[in-house]
């Protein structure tokens, strides 16, 4: 009877505990060193990205995190493939669920939180692929003017949206402006 008490109140603390609010601050403020614009000249291609740091409530997930949110232009030549570009300066919620979802193409989190960190994991919108998310990986250089950018398909890219590929290209560096 004993053990099934000691039980119960374990599971009743550990229950407890899970309704907490999940935090994933930046703590080390690395997030800041991305923020601004950057470029990518290609050719004709050019590729702008500006991020703004953020920190966020989700309701959804009770949780309070830092992001990296982006807006893209993609241009070729004079002629626009992809932009959200127009909201770059929008003012940002606290509660990301409030957030317009067609208003913003990138969002990126940062962890764990280290010194020597200057690594970025998250997603982008491919608005014309069927709004399908990418997964990205973004690197800064060591000078931390240039950013090395990855981005990959997910494990289920297309099976329902019929997405047939990537508007960006796969990788390419950015130079920060």
């Amino acid at each position: 009877m004993k053990f099934i008490i000691v039980l119960f109140s374990l599971l009743c603390i550990i229950e407890a505990q899970a309704q907490g609010i999940t935090t994933r601050y930046d703590t080390c403020q690395h997030l800041s060193q991305y923020a601004g614009e950057w470029i990518y000249l290609n050719g004709s291609d050019t590729i702008k990205m500006t991020f703004k740091a953020n920190r966020d409530y989700n309701p959804s997930f009770n949780s309070v995190a830092d992001n990296l949110y982006g807006w893209i232009e993609y241009k070729r030549g004079n002629t626009t493939i992809e932009s959200t570009y127009q909201y770059r300066n929008m003012t940002l919620p606290s509660n990301s669920s409030t957030l317009q979802a067609d208003h913003i193409s990138i969002q990126l989190r940062l962890y764990p939180c280290e010194s020597s960190s200057l690594v970025l994991k998250g997603g982008i919108t491919d608005f014309h692929q069927a709004k399908e998310i990418h997964q990205v990986t973004a690197t800064l250089n060591s000078a931390k003017t240039q950013m090395a950018w990855k981005q990959e398909f997910s494990e289920w890219h297309g099976f329902v949206s019929g997405a047939l590929g990537m508007t960006l290209p796969t990788e390419f560096v950015l130079t920060k402006q």
